[in-house]
C-alpha cells in the first residue's frame, strides 16, 4: 500500500513553514505500527502543486491525503480539484483543523472523497487498512464525513480520542528534510523543532477553533513524563538543541508539569534548550524552579489583551493580576517570556448581542506591554488581529450578527475597520504600526531572532509599511 501524506503547499498567511506537520508524522508512525507493507512519503508545505503531479506520476499512491488548516483551505481546494481532475481513481483524504471543522464544506466544494474527523491515527489506519474496498466500507469507519452515492452528506459516529498518549510511536522523522523548515522565530540552539507533549485543552476561549477536536473523549490529555524524556534524549542523539515543546498550556497540572521537568533535567543536556506554551494560572514557584533547571529559557503566555472586561468576554479566565504575578515568576529564576497579544476580539454578552474590544481598550494593551516591558517582565510578543476560524465560537457569533457570512475563509482580508463599528481606517493602522514596532524593538533588545525565518520578518515589515495585518 503506497501512501502520500500532504501539507497544502504553501505560504500560509505570507509565512513558510518552520517545522514538519508532526500530525502527519504521527500518522505515519502510527499506520507502520499497525499496518503491514506500507510505503510513505511526506510532502512539505514548500512543495508547488507541480511537485505533488509529480510524486503521484512516479509513485502511483493507493490513496492520497492531504491536511489543512482554515487558514489553507482555499489553497487546499484548488489543489484537490486539480488532483481529481489529474488522477480521477486516486483516493483523495483530507483531514486536519479545517475538515475536522467544516467537512461539509470540504465536500461540498471539492471532490475530496472523505473527511477525516478530529484525532486521525485510527480512523486512517482504518482506511488504509480497508485497501482497495474503501468505498464500500465507509459506513463502517469511525470519525469520517463523505458524500454518498445518492448526494447526500453522511457523517458515522464520533471516534473516541486516544486516552493512553504513550501508545502512540513517535514521530516518523525520518521522512522529513531538515532544509524544508525555516525553525522556530526565536531561538539559543539550532538546529531545532517541535515536538508534542500533550492533547486538547479544558478552555473554551471564543477565538479558538480547538473545539473541533472535541469529539468524543477526554479533552485534555498528557504523556508520560518518562515518554517525554524518551523522545527528547532521542531528538537530542539526532543533533537537535534547542525544541519547542508543545502544548496549548504546559501548565494545566503543576505535579506533572514539575515531574516532567525533573525528567527532563535528569538527562543532563545543559546545551539543550527548551520553550513552551503556559497560562498565568496555575503557577507556584516551584514550578518556575523546575522550569529553569530544565533549561526551560522562554515561555510563552496567552496574554490576549490588558482589559479585564475583554478577558471576560472571551472567556480567558485569568486577570491582570495573576499575569503579572506569572511573570515576576518567571523573572526571579531569569527566563524570558513572550506574550501573545491579539487585538479586537468580538463575543456576545449575556443577552447575545454583539460586543467587542474597542480602540481604548487595544491602545490600553499597548501601554501594558511598555510597562511590563520596562519592568523586564515582558521580552517578546505576538501582535495579531482575532480573526474568525471555523470551529471557533468567533466564527458562529460573527456570521449569526452579520460581520461574515459562511463563505468566509480566514486567509481572507479581516480589515476591521470594514467589520467592526467605531473602528476607523486610521486608527486601525496606527495600532498595527505601534504594536509592530514595539514588537520588533523588544525582538532586538532581547535578541535570538532566527533570522532564517525572513519570510516572516517580511510579513511583520509589510505590515509596519502599510498599516494593516497580512493575511
Amino acid at each position: 500500500m503506497k501512501v502520500i501524506l500532504a501539507d497544502a503547499h504553501g505560504p500560509v498567511r505570507g509565512k513558510a513553514q518552520s517545522s514538519p506537520n508532526l500530525g502527519l508524522l504521527y500518522l505515519a508512525s502510527y499506520l507502520r505500527s499497525r499496518v503491514e507493507n506500507v510505503e510513505l512519503r511526506y510532502v512539505p508545505q514548500n512543495w508547488e502543486l507541480a511537485d505533488h503531479i509529480e510524486l503521484i506520476e512516479t509513485l502511483q499512491p493507493d490513496l492520497y491525503a492531504m491536511s489543512f488548516t482554515s487558514y489553507g483551505a482555499q489553497v487546499a481546494y484548488h489543489s484537490i480539484r486539480k488532483l481529481k481532475e489529474r488522477f480521477p481513481r486516486l483516493p483523495i483524504v483530507c483531514g486536519g483543523p479545517h475538515p475536522s471543522a467544516a467537512a461539509r464544506d470540504v465536500l461540498a466544494k471539492t471532490p475530496a472523497d472523505l473527511c477525516v474527523l478530529g484525532e486521525g491515527e485510527e480512523t486512517f489506519a482504518e482506511i488504509v487498512r480497508q485497501g482497495d474496498s474503501l468505498m464500500d466500507a465507509l459506513d463502517d469507519i469511525q470519525g469520517i464525513a463523505y458524500i454518498d452515492a445518492n448526494g447526500h452528506y453522511r457523517q458515522t459516529l464520533p471516534r473516541p480520542l486516544i486516552d493512553d498518549l504513550d501508545t502512540i510511536p513517535f514521530p516518523s522523522r525520518d521522512l522529513i528534510n531538515e532544509r524544508d523548515y525555516t525553525g522556530n522565530d526565536l531561538r539559543r540552539g539550532t538546529p531545532d523543532t517541535e515536538m508534542i507533549i500533550t492533547r486538547g485543552c479544558p478552555l473554551r476561549c471564543v477565538f479558538c477553533a480547538n473545539p473541533v477536536f472535541r469529539v468524543k473523549g477526554p479533552l485534555y490529555r498528557t504523556r508520560s513524563p518518562e515518554s517525554i524524556a524518551h523522545e527528547i534524549d532521542l531528538l537530542y542523539q539526532m543533533g537537535y538543541r534547542e525544541l519547542y515543546l508543545h502544548s496549548d498550556e504546559l501548565n494545566v497540572r503543576l505535579d506533572w508539569s514539575i515531574e516532567v521537568c525533573k525528567a527532563i533535567a535528569a538527562l543532563g543536556h545543559d546545551d539543550l534548550y527548551l520553550q513552551a506554551n503556559l497560562r498565568v494560572v496555575p503557577m507556584n514557584a516551584e514550578l518556575a524552579l523546575w522550569l529553569r533547571k530544565a533549561n526551560f529559557w522562554m515561555v510563552r503566555y496567552g496574554i490576549e489583551s490588558a482589559s479585564e472586561r475583554v478577558l471576560k468576554g472571551i472567556k480567558k479566565s485569568m486577570s491582570m493580576e495573576k499575569t503579572e504575578r506569572a511573570l515576576h515568576l518567571m523573572h526571579e529564576q531569569g527566563i524570558k517570556t513572550y506574550g501573545f497579544f491579539m487585538m479586537f476580539q468580538i463575543w456576545e454578552d449575556e443577552d447575545g448581542n454583539l460586543d467587542y474590544e474597542t480602540v481604548d481598550e487595544v491602545n490600553q494593551s499597548v501601554r501594558y506591554i511598555r510597562e511590563l516591558w520596562r519592568k523586564d517582565l515582558l521580552h517578546y510578543m505576538a501582535w495579531s488581529v482575532a480573526v474568525p476560524v471555523q470551529g471557533a465560537e468567533m466564527y458562529s457569533i460573527a456570521v449569526r450578527h452579520g460581520i461574515i457570512d459562511e463563505h468566509y475563509y480566514p486567509d481572507e482580508k479581516w480589515l476591521v475597520y470594514d467589520r467592526l463599528p467605531h473602528v476607523s481606517k486610521k486608527a486601525y493602522a496606527s495600532i498595527i504600526r505601534k504594536g509592530r514596532l514595539l514588537q520588533g524593538a523588544m525582538a532586538l533588545r532581547n535578541g535570538s531572532i532566527n533570522w532564517r525565518n525572513w519570510s516572516g520578518l517580511k510579513v511583520k515589515a509589510k505590515d509596519l509599511i502599510f498599516g494593516e495585518q497580512t493575511q
